[in-house]
């Protein structure tokens, strides 16, 4: 069997597995975990407000993909989020729960893992705040004091400085040397801001990887300032990395957070990397989230969007391209990922004569060319339809905010 070529889920370049290409990752994983953040990222993303019955029924579905992790966020920041972590301990589905804080909190820390401990939190993320050299190493110094009472719990512990591609590989070092030192069970890269391109992830994720113990878990969480959260995700993984967060649709503050659905099918079909997951549940996870949390996505979003698999009407050379296709082989098959391929008329070419003939006379209709002009015609009035969509307001502006505290607060006399 070729990896690259398989019939009924993708075709794609041959070159990834090539021995020129592969000998330039060999820190590539066999296995890759992928771990759930919507329901921390997606409390982020301005419009997106699902309740927490909702958010119970997409967990439901994510594990029957094949989720054995999320992040429930930080139940000693948020209410909201120690609430959902309560709900999902008693709820009874069998996933494990990452609580986090910040470890700029050094002197009342024992708050935030309690409350993360009452929260259902199975284990924990502690960020190492890159404010400046000096906070951070104020930080790094309580670190191992953290680790302590946390193992006192018999909970694992993952930790990582934020902001990693704007700091220093002298203060890297130092984050991750200390980290392992101070007992630490697995260690993270995270791009906060989105501030890196896939080679700078991948050389910090190859760096911190030669710091950690071998067998020692290393997993990245990477912003989509610049649209390169997915390729950034990946090129850390081809460093080494072998647990990705992902977001459901890429949802999360500002331009969001790598998209779950599209780093999960990059992984499997262009590396040949167990993910775990059911990928024909894909489609109907991004679904759910557009449907409870109300923010539509791209159209031409990959894997998930409306567009990924719709495919406009042309002839070319004699060829129906939309059904025969010129293509050697389909690139990506959408039942594999939870949906199926639609052929449409509208795009530029779709309406030409060769393709409007083409289904007349599959449809066995007798016809004049005066009826190909006037399918056109009609096709194209039907194009100019308007369609209104009713959608919940996204977000109050801060001017808007003040306006109301004004108008609500009543001024003291």
């Amino acid at each position: 069997m070729k990896p690259w070529d398989i019939e009924g889920k993708w075709s794609v370049s041959h070159f990834g597995w090539a021995e020129d290409v592969r000998k330039e990752m060999p820190l590539l994983p066999k296995k890759v975990m992928i771990r759930d953040v919507t329901f921390r990222e997606g409390d982020d993303c301005v419009g997106y407000r699902v309740s927490v019955e909702d958010k119970l029924e997409m967990l439901r579905l994510a594990v029957e993909m094949g989720i054995e992790e999320i992040d429930i966020g930080g139940p000693s920041m948020h209410v909201h989020q120690y609430e959902f972590g309560k709900a999902v301990a008693k709820s009874g589905i069998k996933v494990r729960k990452t609580g986090r804080f910040f470890a700029n909190n050094t002197k009342d820390y024992k708050r935030d893992v309690d409350i993360c401990v009452e929260a259902g939190s199975d284990n924990f993320r502690i960020i190492l705040m890159y404010l400046n050299e000096k906070t951070l190493l104020e930080q790094l110094k309580a670190f191992p004091a953290m680790v302590d009472y946390i193992h006192s719990f018999k909970k694992e512990i993952c930790w990582g400085m934020s902001d990693i591609p704007r700091a220093s590989m002298d203060l890297i070092r130092k984050v991750y040397t200390e980290g392992v030192a101070a007992g630490a069970d697995k260690a993270g890269i995270f791009d906060t801001f989105g501030v890196a391109n896939a080679a700078t992830m991948k050389y910090i994720s190859t760096k911190v990887r030669e710091i950690i113990p071998p067998k020692m878990k290393l997993m990245t969480h990477c912003h989509n300032t610049f649209g390169l959260a997915v390729a950034n995700s990946l090129a850390c993984v081809e460093g080494g990395t072998n647990e990705v967060d992902g977001v459901i649709n890429g949802y999360g503050d500002e331009a969001g957070n790598a998209s779950l659905e599209e780093t999960t099918v990059a992984l499997e079909a262009l590396y040949g990397i167990d993910t775990g997951l059911k990928l024909n549940l894909l489609n109907k996870y991004s679904k759910m989230a557009i449907e409870k949390g109300k923010v539509p996505i791209q159209p031409h979003k990959a894997i998930v969007g409306e567009n990924a698999f719709l495919r406009p009407m042309y002839i070319w050379a004699g060829i129906d391209m939309a059904k025969e296709s010129w293509m050697l082989h389909e690139s990506l098959s959408s039942h594999l990922v939870g949906t199926q391929s639609t052929v449409v008329f509208g795009p530029e070419g779709s309406l030409d004569d060769a393709p409007i003939e083409k289904k007349l006379q599959e449809q066995g209709i007798p016809y004049t060319p005066a009826d190909i002009v006037r399918v056109r015609e009609t096709v194209e009035s039907m194009l100019l339809e308007e369609h209104t969509y009713k959608a919940r307001r996204r977000y109050v502006s801060e001017l808007e905010f003040e306006d109301v505290l004004r108008k609500v607060v009543p001024k003291k006399k």
